[in-house]
């Protein structure tokens, strides 16, 4: 199972309209990219709802989660992270865009 993320204000608030009006757990998935259970899992996380079932329950590590004060190794801002982070996630994400293959590098026939 992939690490936990923090969501955005944007989406918490989006999560909890929908709530609201009972919108279906399939179309909240859809909207913020990732399967029902994960979004069962961030609803569990933030406190929006509950489920029954244990593997809906928050990791205790989440919210004692020990951070540091330590220079990102690519731009060098020293915002607080998750311990043993050694990118910051503005970084992580830039990282991630860039990941693919260039398409001038690929050999034509």
């Amino acid at each position: 199972m992939g690490k936990a993320r923090r969501i955005s204000e944007k989406d918490r608030k989006y999560l909890a309209k929908s709530l609201k009006t009972e919108t279906p757990y399939t179309e909240m998935a859809v909207h913020m990219g990732v399967c029902v259970d994960t979004l069962k899992r961030i609803l569990q996380r933030e406190g929006l709802a509950e489920f029954d079932a244990a593997k809906y329950a928050v990791s205790l590590s989440f919210e004692t989660q020990k951070t540091w004060v330590r220079p990102c190794m690519r731009c060098r801002d020293e915002a607080p992270r998750p311990k043993w982070q050694y990118i910051c996630d503005k970084c992580k994400e830039r990282n991630e865009q860039y990941s693919g293959v260039d398409e001038e590098w690929l050999w034509e026939d």
